[in-house]
């Protein structure tokens, strides 16, 4: 649903190390392939001169300032519990499985290729400076946590900006309000390390994710994005 934006003018490293640092790398028709994050107009055009096409246009939505704590009862669903863990924590080799329940979750949540792989979930975690990812799990009625994740989202920061990274639910736990709390939970991590501002794209025609975030108060942005990707093998006459 999401991306970071980057910002990539003044680089000075060359073409491929920039390419190999900016890029998250992903197994396309099985051929190794180089996605950019999202980007803008102006930072794309590197790209489009080092044989990178669009695979994906998005729109971007801001919201400034976080989710007031009073707001609290309206974004929290009833028999929902929150784990707040990094990318380390995820991936560590004794909870495979929890990265394997959330890797599904996202493949429910986006079609191929825009599901992500294990170095993909880790590229968006370690896109910015700091991060969280945020698991959701229902508790059934006799008080206990039903053990799978039901939901997640990945929230990064990087100086006062906030980035919503990630956002994807399992398809049994929609529409019970789990997004929008993990949105608001999201908002709250930025919120007290200082980010004053919130980020997120997804697809124009993506009307369930506009609603949720336009009734969390985000604004759509004029300027759209872009995603890239280019074969990591292929020639471009371009140093």
């Amino acid at each position: 649903m999401s991306a970071v934006v980057t910002a990539l003018r003044g680089d000075r490293r060359s073409g491929e190390t920039k390419i190999r640092s900016t890029c998250s790398l992903l197994t396309v028709a099985g051929v190794a392939t180089y996605r950019t994050p999202a980007l803008s107009a102006n930072d794309a055009r590197w790209f489009f001169d080092h044989g990178f096409v669009v695979r994906q246009s998005l729109v971007m939505l801001q919201r400034t300032g976080h989710l007031g704590s009073t707001a609290i009862g309206r974004y929290t669903p009833m028999g929902v519990e929150y784990d707040d863990v990094t990318c380390r924590h995820v991936m560590a080799r004794q909870r495979q499985r929890l990265l394997s329940e959330l890797l599904d979750i996202d493949g429910e949540s986006f079609a191929a290729p825009w599901n992500l792989s294990a170095p993909a979930f880790r590229h968006a975690c370690h896109a910015t400076s700091e991060h969280r990812v945020i698991i959701a799990r229902v508790i059934d009625a006799g008080g206990d946590s039903s053990g799978s994740a039901s939901g997640y989202v990945i929230v990064g920061r990087s100086a006062g900006q906030a980035y919503l990274q990630r956002l994807a639910v399992h398809p049994t736990h929609r529409r019970t309000g789990i997004a929008r709390s993990l949105v608001w939970h999201a908002s709250q991590w930025a919120g007290t390390r200082g980010a004053d501002s919130m980020l997120v794209n997804t697809e124009p025609t993506n009307a369930a994710a506009l609603a949720l975030y336009h009734s969390l108060g985000f604004v759509t942005l004029p300027d759209p994005l872009v995603v890239l990707e280019r074969p990591v093998h292929a020639t471009t006459g371009v140093k």
